[in-house]
């Protein structure tokens, strides 16, 4: 068992512990007598989201025979398998359940086993409720099982009172229908049940009346083709009406399930490709309800090229015997012309081409939001580990660019306390001053950056003048020109009033304009607007030095600077490009090394 990844466990119902193996034991990580509590052991049991789930294996004695579970041991998070073996009850009426447990190797393989009890499960809810009658009978004709609705039909209050009787032994089944069962043929056949003929047949409480019965039956075989068991399948005609009405209620149900689940099912030939689906399944597919499967299978209309190629060839392995059962992510091309995801599950049912039977079922579901949800993950993902970088990386320049004005300022102010020398003071209080506003600046760059980045940049709309916008920017700045430079406003410059932040605007062009004194050493810096359309394009031209056109791309990044010999924080444009974007403009650059360089803000007036 240990090389088997398998265990066994004793669970004690009165003190609710279990006893444990050797390996279950190491692998929870018990002490040496491999106890362990019900709750204890709960607590490790997990849900497939890797939570803490509460869920009780035992309740009052009541235990599924098989469970799969994900379970948090000294070797990780593992899935487990449990099957119950048997229960013991003493004389004291205490009971104690066995059982044994295997570790899965491929979370897939559990997956498989889970999807297989919720399968038994709804296939038994389904055998309980549907609203016919069915029997199952051993190789030999003995009863051994049948539904509520049999039971129902032909009276019978306790299971205990016909299991085991033997189907050919009825006095009321033609014995022509005997002859061909026990020749292993099919028989479908309709005839008038009679009570009163029974006579003892089995143990019921009607004695008199009769049903019009419509009976199925089929012989079953195993994988080997070996008979195992004998199918009856009856149906009361005299409440066909009524019961007709149930089974469309409960195929209405059916496809409201599919619907809302987006869960299709078809069940097909692979030969002729004729069959039948639900309409959820059609859905899925992007093909309309009712069209013929041969139009669908094997054509695949709407999956995307490289899906279906991988679609066809899979049904061309079917029919040779290569393959049987196919799992896929495909792409659906809809009316709008774009894709959604469907996954396929299809496998092979009944493989006889000796008789031109290769009957196949698909299940389809549309994963559409769940491929979204992944795209959306791995783009947080991206967008959290590009953040991470960039932090760091803002993180070094801001210590260099801090801590280059921080050495300016107290180097120099070193230097005042060791000079009496008027000159050399004034240069050192010039050089400290200048430093000062620039990392004043750079703190007021990291501020607006800041609100920025957390939401919290706040827009103030105003009734804006642009003409005296531009006019009140040349005049405050004419003075930090230099003599071989001349500041100006554009001439016959239009009469423009809209609404925004004037001060965000300010900011742009004193920024624009900034950069351009800082790299005109002759020449003209000029300021302007032109209204295009229903938008208005301020712009600061000058004649400097102008910008390599591989460096144009660059220059709105964070601490980018052309020229690490002129002041600056590199961190203005990059301001403007956020702060255009919240006005719901956008900026750029026109430039030529040696010729100058054109600087342009487009701004909604809507």
């Amino acid at each position: 068992m240990d090389h088997a990844n398998m265990g066994w466990w004793e669970a004690d119902m009165k003190s609710e512990v279990y006893y444990c193996s050797e390996f279950i034991a190491k692998l929870l990580e018990l002490g040496d007598d491999g106890m362990i509590s019900f709750t204890d052991f709960n607590k490790r049991v997990l849900k497939e989201n890797l939570r803490h789930s509460h869920t009780t294996l035992f309740e009052k004695v009541q235990m599924t025979d098989d469970a799969v579970y994900l379970l948090s041991t000294s070797k990780g998070t593992v899935w487990v398998r449990s099957k119950v073996c048997y229960y013991e009850t003493d004389e004291s009426g205490n009971t104690k359940v066995y059982g044994i447990s295997e570790v899965e190797d491929h979370a897939d393989n559990a997956s498989i086993y889970k999807a297989l009890q919720d399968s038994e499960r709804i296939l038994n809810n389904i055998y309980n409720n549907i609203p016919i009658g069915i029997e199952l009978y051993d190789k030999d004709g003995y009863m051994i099982d049948l539904n509520r609705k049999d039971m129902e039909m032909f009276y019978i209050s306790a299971k205990e009172d016909i299991i085991g009787i033997n189907l050919f032994d009825n006095p009321l089944f033609p014995e022509e229908m005997k002859w061909k069962l026990k020749n292993h043929e099919e028989v479908d056949f309709t005839f008038r049940y009679d009570f009163s003929k029974l006579n003892g047949y089995y143990i019921n409480h009607c004695n008199k009346g009769t049903i019009d019965l419509t009976t199925k039956a089929t012989a079953l075989y195993d994988d080997e083709e070996i008979l195992t068991n004998y199918l009856l399948i009856n149906v009361d005609k005299t409440e066909n009406t009524v019961a007709y009405n149930k089974i469309q209620k409960f195929k209405s149900f059916f496809d409201l399930v599919g619907d809302y689940a987006k869960v299709g099912y078809a069940h097909f030939d692979a030969l002729s490709r004729d069959g039948y689906a639900l309409k959820s399944w059609y859905k899925n597919v992007g093909e309309r309800e009712g069209t013929p499967l041969p139009e669908i299978i094997g054509v695949h209309a709407h999956f995307h090229p490289e899906d279906r190629a991988v679609i066809l060839s899979f049904l061309d392995k079917v029919v040779r015997g290569t393959a049987s059962k196919l799992c896929r992510d495909v792409r659906i091309l809809r009316e709008d012309e774009h894709y959604t995801w469907t996954r396929i599950n299809v496998l092979v049912r009944n493989y006889r081409p000796e008789d031109n039977i290769i009957e196949m079922l698909c299940i389809n579901y549309d994963i559409t939001e769940l491929k979204e949800t992944e795209r959306m993950l791995i783009n947080a993902k991206e967008r959290a580990e590009e953040s991470d970088r960039l932090k760091s990386a803002f993180l070094a320049n801001m210590s260099h660019e801090i801590r280059t004005p921080l050495n300016a300022i107290v180097g120099f102010s070193s230097l005042l306390q060791e000079t009496n020398d008027p000159e050399e003071k004034r240069q050192y209080i010039n050089i400290v001053e200048e430093n000062n506003k620039l990392l004043l600046q750079l703190i007021s760059d990291i501020l607006d950056l800041s609100k920025i980045e957390s939401g919290t940049f706040e827009m103030c709309p105003v009734k804006v003048d642009a003409r005296q916008l531009c006019t009140d920017l040349v005049n405050s700045l004419r003075i930090k020109t230099e003599e071989n430079v001349e500041l100006c406003l554009s001439p016959y410059l239009p009469e423009l009033y809209f609404t925004s932040d004037k001060n965000r605007l300010h900011q742009v062009l004193m920024n624009f304009v900034t950069n351009a004194i800082k790299f005109t050493s002759e020449g003209s810096i000029t300021v302007g607007y032109e209204i295009e359309g229903n938008d208005v394009k301020f712009y600061v031209k000058d004649t400097g030095m102008g910008i390599a056109p591989q460096k144009q791309k660059d220059i709105f990044k964070r601490f980018v600077k052309l020229n690490n010999f002129i002041p600056g924080t590199g961190l203005g444009l990059s301001i403007c490009q956020s702060i255009a974007a919240q006005l719901g403009g956008e900026l750029g650059v026109e430039s030529e090394p040696g010729k100058g360089s054109c600087f342009w803000f487009i701004h909604p007036l809507i």
